[in-house]
C-alpha cells in the first residue's frame, strides 16, 4: 500500500520546483546578483522540464521490474565493436598531446556501444560491467599517466610525499607532518603497492588507485540490483555513474577522502546485502556473520584512512536510518550497527586521534558564520552553459527519477532512495550551497557531496529508464528512441570529459616534463631548509616539511612562500622558482601565504591570477635579474637572490 503523504508530495513537487525558481529569481534581483539569475535560469530549465515530464510519465504507471528492448542485435557484435574501439582508443591517447582532448573523443563512442548492449534483448551483465570498468580505467589513466605529474587540485603532491616517507622509513609518518599519523592507511597502501610492483611512488599511486576506484562500479551494480531486482536498471545506473564528471574527477584524484569513499560504497553494499540473508541454515548464518565482520572491517578502514569522512558517513547512515523508519518496508541500517559505528568513531577520536580535534576548532569559530558571504561567479551565461552540459543532463533525468521513485514506491524502499536522490542533486549541482563561502571553504561541503554520487547515479539511471519506457508506451519508433539516446549519451560524455567547456588558462592540473626536470634539479641542488618563492601550484609541490629523519632518509625540505601580484622582492638568500613557460602562455596564481594555511579563513584572501600581459611580463623580468639565475630550461627558471650587504 502506498504512503499517501509521499504520493501527494510527488504530485505537487513540479509546482514546488517552479515556485522555487520564481522565488530564486526574486531573491537574485533583490541582492543584485544577475550572474546568479542567469546561471540559475540555465539550470532551472531542465529541472522544470524534468519535473513536469514526470506528470506525463506517471499516467502510464510504469512498472520498474519491466525490461525495455530498443535494439535487436547479434549478441557478439557489440562486444566486438567495443573491443575494436577500445583498441583504437589507447593508441589515440598515447599519440595525441597531453593537453589535447582529441584522444578522449573515442570514449563517448564506447559509452554509446555499452548503452546499445544494455537496451538490447539479452545484455550480459558480466560483459557490460567489464566494459564499463575498462572504459572508466582508460579515462582515469588518460588524465593521470600521460602528464609528467598529474596533481588534480594539488593534494596529491603532499600525499605523495607522505607515502614516500612511509616507503623509505617503513613506518607511519611522524607527528611533525600533521595528524595523518593517526590516519595512515592510504599512505601505507601506496607505499606497499610501490614495493610490490617495483614502481616509483607516483606511478604506483595512479596505477593502483585507478583500479581500486573502478571497482566501485561492481559494488554499485550489486547494490542497485539487490534493491530493484532489475538488471537493466542496475546497468543503466552504473553506466551513468561512470560517465558522471565528478566520478571521473575523483577517479583521477584518488586521495584519502576518495579512498574513504570507496570504503563507504563497499560498506553500503555489505549493509544492504545482509538484508538478503535469511537465517535458517548453517551456511546462511555463517554468511551473515562473515558479512557483518566485513562491515566492521570496512568501518575501521574508513576510520583509519581519512579524518572527517567517518562523521560524514555517520550522518548519511543516520539519514538512511530515519528515512527507512518513516517510509516503512525494508530496513538495512540497524540501530546496533549505527551505535557501534558511532562508539568506535568516538573512541578513536577521543583516545587515539585527539590531537586532530584541535584542528577543527578554527572551523567552529562563531565569528565565521555571523555574516553569510556569497562568492563571485567565475563563469556566466554561454560559458557556464558549455561547462555544465553534463549537469543539465543529470538535472533533467535525475529529477524524473527521484520524483517517480517517491510516487511509485516500487519497491517501498524507493521512497528512501528518492528523497536521498533529491539531496544528492542539491549537493552535487551548482546552487545556493555552492556559492556560500562558509559552506564551500569552511565546512567543505564537497567532501560530503561525494558520498551522494552513487545515489545521484541511481536517480539518473532510473530517470533514463523511465523515459525510455514512456516513449515506448507512446508507440514511438524504437529506432528513433535508440538514436536519440545514443546522441544524448555521447553529448553527456563529451560534456563530462570537459571537451565542450572552457577553463581559465592559469588553472592547472599537471606539470609537464620540462617543469618536472627543473623541480628535480631544485631538489638535488638547493640546500634543505632554504626558502622557496613561487606560484601556488609550484609551492604545493615543494611543500615538504622537515622531519627528524629527513637527513637519514635523504629527503630535502623547504619553507615555501607564495609570490604576490605586487612582486614584493623576497629576502636575500632565498630562491625563486618560476614556471616560465606557463607564465608566458597561461599565467600563474599568486597570493598571500595565509591561503596555504587551512586554519585561516578569509573570503577576501583569494588566489590572484598573474596573466601574461606585456606589462606583467616586463614587471617580473625587471624584478628578477639574469645574473641571479642559477638554472633554466624550456619550462622553469630558478633564481637565487643575493644577500643584502
Amino acid at each position: 500500500m502506498k504512503n499517501r503523504f509521499f504520493e501527494r508530495l510527488a504530485d505537487v513537487f513540479p509546482y514546488l520546483v517552479l515556485f522555487a525558481y520564481i522565488a530564486g529569481c526574486i531573491f537574485c534581483i533583490l541582492i543584485d546578483r544577475m550572474s546568479y539569475l542567469i546561471n540559475g535560469s540555465i539550470l532551472a530549465i531542465p529541472a522544470i522540464l524534468g519535473s513536469f515530464v514526470f506528470l506525463a510519465i506517471k499516467r502510464k504507471d510504469i512498472d520498474l521490474s519491466a525490461r525495455s528492448v530498443l535494439f535487436s542485435r547479434n549478441p557478439s557484435a557489440s562486444p566486438k565493436l567495443f573491443l575494436a574501439l577500445y583498441a583504437f582508443t589507447i593508441p589515440a591517447l598515447l599519440l595525441t598531446p597531453v593537453d589535447s582532448g582529441w584522444g578522449l573523443l573515442m570514449v563517448p563512442a564506447l559509452y554509446a556501444v555499452i548503452l546499445v548492449q544494455i537496451l538490447s534483448s539479452r545484455p550480459g551483465p558480466a560483459v557490460v560491467l567489464a566494459e564499463i570498468m575498462l572504459t572508466l580505467v582508460v579515462t582515469i589513466y588518460s588524465y593521470t599517466l600521460r602528464p609528467a605529474l598529474y596533481f588534480g587540485t594539488t593534494d596529491i603532491m603532499p600525499h605523495g610525499y607522505m607515502a614516500t616517507i612511509t616507503y623509505l622509513s617503513g613506518h607511519v609518518i611522524p607527528a611533525e607532518l600533521g595528524t595523518y599519523t593517526y590516519f595512515p592507511l592510504y599512505h601505507m597502501f601506496v607505499a606497499v603497492s610501490s614495493h610490490m610492483l617495483g614502481l616509483d611512488i607516483q606511478t604506483s599511486l595512479f596505477v593502483t588507485t585507478g583500479l581500486v576506484f573502478s571497482s566501485t562500479v561492481l559494488f554499485l551494480y550489486l547494490l542497485v540490483n539487490y534493491v530493484f531486482k532489475n538488471e537493466q536498471i542496475a546497468l543503466l545506473v552504473v553506466l551513468f555513474y561512470a560517465v558522471n564528471a565528478d566520478v571521473i574527477y575523483y577517479g583521477t584524484y584518488m586521495v584519502t577522502r576518495t579512498m574513504a569513499y570507496v570504503g563507504f560504497l563497499i560498506l553500503l553494499y555489505l549493509l544492504y546485502s545482509m538484508g538478503d540473508v535469511k537465517i535458517g541454515t548453517g551456511s546462511a548464518a555463517t554468511r551473515s556473520v562473515a558479512r557483518r565482520a566485513l562491515a566492521v572491517i570496512a568501518v575501521v578502514f574508513i576510520l583509519l584512512t581519512h579524518q572527517i569522512s567517518m562523521p560524514m558517513i555517520i550522518i548519511l547512515l543516520g539519514l538512511l536510518y530515519l528515512l527507512e523508519r518513516i517510509a516503512g518496508g525494508s530496513r538495512y541500517i540497524s540501530p546496533a550497527f549505527l551505535i557501534g559505528t558511532v562508539s568506535l568513531f568516538a573512541w578513536y577520536w577521543l583516545f587515539i586521534a585527539y590531537p586532530f580535534i584541535g584542528h577543527l576548532f578554527p572551523r567552529a569559530d562563531p565569528s565565521l558564520y555571523q555574516n553569510i558571504v556569497l562568492t563571485e561567479v567565475v563563469y556566466e551565461g554561454w560559458t557556464f552553459l558549455l561547462n555544465q552540459v553534463d549537469t543539465l543532463f543529470v538535472v533533467f533525468f535525475s529529477l524524473i527519477g527521484v520524483i517517480y521513485l517517491v510516487w511509485k514506491q516500487q519497491p517501498k524502499y524507493s521512497i528512501v532512495l528518492g528523497i536521498m536522490g533529491l539531496l544528492a542533486i542539491v549537493l552535487n549541482v551548482p546552487g545556493i550551497l555552492t556559492v556560500i563561502f562558509q559552506m564551500v571553504s569552511v565546512l567543505r561541503i564537497d567532501r560530503f557531496a561525494i558520498l551522494f554520487l552513487p545515489i545521484l547515479a541511481v536517480a539518473t539511471g532510473v530517470g533514463v529508464y523511465l523515459l525510455v519506457q514512456y516513449l515506448v508506451a507512446m508507440k514511438i519508433s524504437r529506432g528513433r528512441i535508440g538514436a536519440v539516446l545514443i546522441i544524448l549519451i555521447a553529448l553527456y560524455g563529451i560534456g563530462s570529459l570537459g571537451l565542450l567547456g572552457d577553463e581559465a588558462s592559469y588553472v592547472r592540473y599537471s606539470f609537464n616534463q620540462y617543469e618536472m626536470t627543473g623541480f628535480e634539479h631544485v631538489l638535488e641542488t638547493v640546500p634543505s631548509g632554504s626558502a622557496l618563492h613561487s606560484d601556488y601550484y609550484t609551492s604545493r609541490f615543494f611543500e615538504r616539511k622537515e622531519i627528524s629523519d629527513s637527513e637519514r632518509l635523504g629527503l630535502p625540505y623547504y619553507t615555501t612562500y607564495l609570490l604576490q601580484t605586487d612582486l614584493e622582492t623576497p629576502a636575500g638568500g632565498s630562491y625563486v622558482v618560476l614556471p616560465s613557460i606557463q607564465l608566458r602562455h597561461g599565467g600563474l596564481l599568486f597570493g598571500k601565504n595565509a591561503i596555504l594555511d587551512e586554519t585561516e579563513f578569509d573570503p577576501e584572501e583569494n588566489l590572484q591570477p598573474y596573466l601574461p600581459t606585456e606589462q606583467n611580463l616586463h614587471n617580473i623580468t625587471g624584478r628578477l635579474s639574469a645574473t641571479d639565475r642559477v638554472y633554466s630550461n624550456n619550462g622553469v627558471e630558478v633564481y637565487r637572490l643575493p644577500q643584502m650587504a
